[in-house]
């Protein structure tokens, strides 16, 4: 999948506009759905967090919460 130039999804999580929901009981799974238009995002686990990638509005880090 081609990751879209759009930063739209981590400037709404880091402006705290939106949040990532998930499942109830699964607060520390990591996030399946945009927040923004509900899609199913590709999500990608590596030993220091994970890469959530909606198709329509870029990318967002686990990191970029620690921040």
């Amino acid at each position: 999948m081609k990751t879209p130039a759009s930063t739209e999804l981590a400037d709404a999580v880091a402006s705290g506009r939106v949040s990532f929901s998930h499942p109830e009981g699964r607060e520390w799974d990591v996030p399946r759905i945009c927040p923004l238009c509900g899609r199913r995002m590709v999500v990608k686990l590596n030993p220091f967090g994970w890469v959530a990638t909606c198709s329509r509005h870029g990318e967002f880090r686990s990191e970029w919460l620690e921040r």
